[in-house]
């Protein structure tokens, strides 16, 4: 078995596993990492091509690549019991704007805001000043399609953690996913 703290500290590893975005459904970090067994059967099955082999070769989201479309099938295919089932929360993640954001810098971009089906990214309008973009939790879906249409890479997912006052993702309806 691999040790991913060891491996990390030897190769200069800049993503730690427990900083890793899982498949959707995946559950916890810990029952993940000693359940799965890097058989690649999910990151076959993954239509978008968003999940990848990552350190020690544990499956992981690159919405570098595309969006979630919340098909389940990476689940579906999986021989082990390590997915929840599709009606839950896909994963306990948000959507954070970093300060790398054209419009928090005045240069007017909208990109993550076209990439959004939901319509979960507004912008508010401020008199002599390029329009800030705003996040509707109750309407992110946290696909990640804002993440890879952003030019700068400002938008990113993050683990939602105690105290942190978010509605969970909610899942897209069968309209959203087609």
């Amino acid at each position: 078995m691999t040790n991913l703290s060891r491996r990390s500290l030897l190769t200069g590893g800049l993503q730690r596993a427990d900083n890793a975005l899982r498949p959707p459904w995946s559950g916890a970090e810990s029952q993940f990492l000693s359940q799965c067994t890097r058989c690649n059967v999910c990151v076959d099955a993954c239509g978008s091509g968003i999940i990848q082999r990552g350190s020690g070769g544990f499956p992981t989201i690159d919405f570098q690549r595309g969006e979630c479309t919340f098909c389940y099938d990476c689940a579906r295919a999986c021989p082990q019991a390590l997915f929840a089932e599709s009606h839950t929360t896909p994963w306990e993640y948000h959507l954070t704007i970093q300060d790398a954001c054209l419009s928090l810098h005045q240069v007017e971009c909208r990109s993550c805001q076209d990439a959004c089906e939901t319509g979960a990214i507004r912008f508010r309008h401020a008199i002599g000043h390029v329009a800030a973009p705003s996040i509707d939790y109750d309407a992110c879906t946290t696909c990640g399609a804002c993440i890879s249409g952003c030019p700068v890479g400002a938008m990113s997912m993050k683990k939602i953690t105690a105290g942190y006052h978010t509605a969970p993702a909610r899942l897209p309806t069968q309209q959203e996913n087609r």
